[in-house]
């Protein structure tokens, strides 16, 4: 068995609070070098990757603002979110209260006042939790959907568990790419490509709760069945 993959698995969570130390490009291209490894649909290498950081980053996080800001109806590429089904809903929901009732512990601890009111979660979201670095996953329009997803969704595990070998941190997020617009203002030549995911990466700040608050998850024979 190999540990450090074990480990890195076991240990990878989403992060959702950053140091402002910016990753060194040398670091973001070895585990950008490490993740193209990740399989595809017959080879194919249908993902594509956009660095964001610097003024090309703030002025996306400063848009994606004012778009929440203003309620402005999604218009991702790839369609809008159905109602999750009542199954997958309560572990959403599990998942939130856990996140929540951590937080306001912790926050209680360090003297931290809830907000009055609370913040919009869409209007906080666009900081994209202070990353320094966001990477933007798309593939080519004229691509089979699910093959250009499934290849990107392959490359993501990579590049989070690559992220987490090194010590950063990482965050895939479908919210911050349900405006494709902005991201075409900052990343031009996209007209014919699909943005399907953003990952946040940096280096985590352990003292913020949001990132400590326990994790689960189902037990095997819950989602395994052995077909003999």
């Amino acid at each position: 068995m190999n540990t450090d993959v074990s480990a890195a698995l076991t240990q990878r969570r989403a992060v959702r609070g950053y140091k402002p130390d910016m990753v060194p490009d040398t670091i973001v291209r070895e585990l950008l070098a490490e993740a193209r490894w990740a399989p595809s649909a017959t080879n194919t290498q249908s993902t594509y990757v956009y660095v964001l950081t610097g003024q090309p980053l703030a002025s996306f996080k400063a848009n994606l603002r004012e778009y929440a800001e203003s309620e402005a109806p999604p218009n991702a590429d790839l369609g809008q979110n159905l109602p999750l089904p009542p199954l997958y809903l309560a572990r959403q929901q599990e998942l939130f209260q856990t996140r929540m009732s951590f937080m306001a512990a912790e926050e209680a601890k360090m003297g931290v006042k809830p907000a009055a009111p609370p913040a919009n979660p869409m209007v906080a979201g666009a900081a994209i939790f202070g990353a320094p670095i966001v990477l933007v996953l798309a593939f080519d329009k004229d691509l089979f959907v699910p093959y250009g997803c499934f290849d990107a969704g392959l490359f993501a595990m990579a590049v989070t568990l690559s992220a987490q070998a090194r010590g950063l941190g990482t965050c895939i997020t479908g919210s911050n790419v349900r405006y494709p617009d902005l991201l075409r203002k900052v990343i031009p030549g996209t007209e014919n490509q699909n943005f399907v995911v953003a990952i946040s990466l940096g280096y985590p700040n352990w003292d913020a709760p949001v990132n400590r608050f326990p994790r689960n998850r189902l037990p095997v024979d819950e989602f395994v069945r052995f077909v003999r």
